[in-house]
């Protein structure tokens, strides 16, 4: 009897010459293994017809987040991030604490800016070259 193994490879084509022979013969002799190679070769096409994009149209939630809901949230999020830069600078300014202690605060506050920055532009640039960025759960 062949494998499961063997009788993919046959159905694909990757059989060697002896084994498709071998396996050829074996499918002359036994009914109960042209089923099992029907079997298959249904699964492979079924599969072969598979896609990883969505079918149909967009969804009205995707278009609607698409023109509202990412433009809003850009433009709350950068106003946002310019009125706490605005008062932090202002109560650094206006702070009675030391020179030191402010520089100290402006360098953590910087580099953490700087590596969130660093992390969101080696996304972006990974997003343009990711094979899986079409694939839909």
């Amino acid at each position: 009897m062949t494998s499961h193994e063997e009788l993919m490879r046959f159905l694909d084509g990757e059989a060697a010459p002896e084994e498709r022979v071998a396996v050829e013969s074996l499918l002359e002799e036994s009914s109960e293994l042209r089923r099992e190679l029907a079997l298959y070769q249904s699964i492979k096409d079924g599969f072969r017809d598979m896609t990883f994009v969505p079918l149909g149209e967009e969804s009205a939630w995707d278009r609607i987040r698409k023109r509202v809901s990412a433009p809003v949230g850009w433009v709350l999020t950068g106003s946002g991030l310019a009125a706490w830069i605005g008062y932090g600078l202002w109560v650094a300014f206006k702070s009675p604490a030391g020179m030191i202690v402010k520089l100290a605060t402006g360098g953590v506050v910087i580099g953490i800016l700087v590596l969130l920055a660093s992390v969101i532009w080696d996304r972006c640039k990974e997003y343009r070259t990711d094979p899986y960025r079409h694939v839909h759960r």
